[in-house]
């Protein structure tokens, strides 16, 4: 069976890397090294893996200064004690430009 989700839409997998995230006390210096950021629009960035070896990125809208909004499946799926923030929502908060 061949999967025909597009690149970042395997839910096994992004709910054990949200997992990990959140779970880590993660600051500027780690997602700089995991992310590259695009500004995209006045308020949208695109965050991208370099080390990915098929092209997987997001794009997350912003609010106010914040993020507010993200693409991927761990923003989209129903999840409120948690709130809808995800790694990539959070990478962008910590981003000291953005």
């Amino acid at each position: 069976m061949v999967d025909e989700r597009p690149p970042g839409e395997r839910p096994d997998i992004e709910v054990l890397f949200e997992t990990i995230d959140r779970n880590s006390d993660r600051e500027w210096a780690d997602y700089r090294a995991a992310f590259e950021f695009t500004v995209v629009g006045e308020s949208r960035v695109r965050v991208a893996r370099p080390d990915e070896d098929r092209e997987v990125d997001h794009v997350v809208e912003l609010e106010g200064g914040r993020a507010a909004a993200c693409d991927c499946f761990s923003a989209r799926r129903p999840a409120p004690s948690r709130g809808r923030s995800c790694r990539h929502m959070r990478a962008v908060d910590a981003h000291p430009f953005l």
